[in-house]
Order: C-alpha cells, then structure tokens, then sequence
C-alpha cells in the first residue's frame, strides 16, 4: 500500500521524481520504526523509488497517510516480542540512562547466554598490565603540562577536539585531580540515551534516542580480554557461524604487526555488543589510556565522528581494511553487507 505524506518546510526530502512529489507530497512507501522524543512520535519513512539513505523522520502530526499509519501500529503490536528477559539482563548496565528496547518485527529476545558487563574482564592467561602511569599532582584541574596528558585531547565539554589523532590519554586513578577534571571522560561513563532495537534486516542494533554532538564519548567496546591464539579458535567458530564479536587489540601495532590481544564481547559486554556495521559510520573508534600506558593493552571507545541526530542508529566500520579489498587477500571472511547507504561496498571481510 501507498500512500502519501504532506510536504511542510524546506528540504530534507528527495528531489520531486513523480507527478506526487511535482504536486507536493511524497509517495510513502512504508513506514520502517517509531521513536518518542518527548512528547512528539516520530516515523520513519521508506519513499517509494528511493533507497534506504534517503529515508526521513518526520513527526506523526505531518503524516498524511492514515491506513498506513493505522497498519503500522496494528502489525506493531501484533509482532511486539516480549522484552522482559531483556530488561532483566539489562539490569546489570551502570549507564547513567536505562537503556530501553524496542522489537516490532519478530518475536526474537535477548541473545541466549548473553550477560551484561560493565568494563572487560580478563581471562586466565591475559596478563595484568605491569606499567602503571605515572600520577599527576594536578589540585585545581589538569592543564596542557600535566604529565599524564600531555595534551589537550577533550573540550570543556568531553568532547574529542577536532584534529586530534593521536591515542587518548586520562588521568588515572591514583591521580590527585578530581572526578570532575576534564582529561576524565570515558572512564566517568557515558551519557548517551540508548535504544536496543531489533531491524528487520540486520538483527539488533541500537539507536540515539536524542541527539549526539560530533566529539561527544558514546561507549567503550568492553568483553573478555583473550589471547591471540583463543582469539583465532574463536573465530574460526565464530565465522562459521555468520558473526563475530571479536575486536583486536591492535591500535599500537603497526605495518603487518598482529595484536597480542582480542576483546571479545559475543556472550559477556555492553550496549556496544549490538552496534551494526556502516560503510559509511557515524562513529569512530579511539584507543584510550587510563590506568596504564602498556600499549597491548588499551581500552577501546567509540566517539560520535559527526553529528548523530535523534533515532539515528548508531553504527561503525567493522572492517575498514576492505575499502581496498585487503580483507580478501588477507583470507578473512566475507560477509554481505546490509548497511544500504550510498557508499555501501556490498561485502565486507571480517
């Protein structure tokens, strides 16, 4: 069924292709998930004769398409899962929002065995790192002479500064600053407000449900720190399979160098467990020190890489490497890929 939705304001639509658009409305094609954002009820739309990057939210009082509606929310609460079992495994979360989920297209729940963790925890044969940074003195806040620093990597507001590259330094615990000092951001959590929602397509992913500022700290990867070796056992399975949660501990290395370490988070992690991938991401991945410097070690923490609207998912670039086909010939697995945007490389080698 089509229908129609009023065109209101400026942009933000595709360009008019058919007599519908000419005449000022646009062809809906289906409306794809809802998302509150106070007390407004926003849709996402599917035009028809468009791909999936040109997709719009817009609010329930500029819809003009009724039965479309009124099929959308019957279906919705006729697929509605239970998601009781998942709000209890949610429970073990310590984000500073519940994290709310969202499942309207099957009667999947929450992955079995799946428990949540709050940082990484380290298998048996992991080592403790052994090369404590050094505390600074800092009383009033650090500066750019800090020795745990070195530089000035966030913003008074915790926010990436825009031109920095280079591996994320914090204060660590044995530092005399305050909670509060501005080098402390992924370790103080953080302050996203998250949706666990199930996709037609792609399974589980998770969604803003405000807006996200470009810099703005969104979540650490965390799961079981493994050996190289239990990594590449693991991912054997893993592949088999159709999925991997394994991420290598790899930021330090360089030119063919392998990490001595993989984090994995398939059954023990956090909201970023269900982050999808993007050939063209929202987020990027920093290595970050906090409580050490041992550079086989680093902690893992996702940034917003632009500005994320509200009821955007949130994705990253699972293999960055297979823009030039490097995966291939390295022999990882491929995969196809769902994200659907515009530069969308169809595969991906995990």
């Amino acid at each position: 069924m089509s229908s129609s939705v009023v065109r209101r304001g400026r942009g933000g639509r595709p360009a008019a292709r058919d007599s519908a658009a000419a005449a000022g409305s646009y062809v809906v094609e289906a409306i794809l998930a809802d998302v509150t954002i106070g007390d407004v009820s926003m849709y996402e739309l599917k035009w028809e004769g468009y791909s999936s990057e040109h997709n719009r939210w817009v609010a329930e009082w500029d819809l003009s398409c009724p039965e479309l509606l009124a099929e959308y929310k019957r279906t919705k609460v006729e697929n509605t899962a239970d998601v009781g079992p998942f709000y209890r495994v949610l429970q073990a979360a310590k984000e500073l929002h519940p994290i709310t989920v969202t499942n309207t297209v099957d009667g999947v729940g929450c992955p079995e065995g799946f428990a949540y963790i709050n940082e990484s925890i380290y298998s048996d044969d992991v080592p403790r790192p052994c090369t404590p940074m050094f505390p600074c003195e800092c009383e009033d806040g650090c500066v750019t002479d800090c020795p745990c620093v070195r530089d000035r990597y966030y913003d008074d507001r915790g926010r990436v500064q825009v031109g920095i590259s280079a591996a994320l330094m914090e204060c660590g615990p044995t530092c005399r600053c305050s909670r509060t000092c501005s080098t402390r951001v992924v370790q103080n959590g953080s302050g996203v407000k998250f949706e666990i929602r199930r996709f037609a397509r792609k399974g589980w992913g998770v969604v803003a449900r405000e807006a996200i500022v470009r810099g703005t700290f969104v979540a650490e990867y965390v799961g079981e720190l493994i050996t190289f070796e239990e990594a590449e056992s693991r991912g054997l399975a893993d592949t088999a399979m159709g999925l991997t949660y394994l991420f290598d501990v790899d930021m330090a290395c360089s030119g063919g160098d392998t990490a001595d370490f993989s984090i994995d988070a398939k059954t023990q992690g956090n909201v970023s467990h269900f982050f999808n991938h993007s050939c063209m991401p929202n987020m990027e991945i920093r290595p970050v020190y906090i409580e050490h410097r041992d550079p086989r070690l680093h902690r893992l923490a996702f940034f917003a890489a632009r500005d994320i609207a509200a009821g955007e998912e949130l994705t990253f670039d699972y293999s960055p490497a297979s823009n030039d086909g490097a995966g291939a010939c390295d022999g990882g697995a491929m995969f196809a890929c769902q994200c659907g945007t515009a530069a969308c490389r169809k595969t991906i080698f995990l």
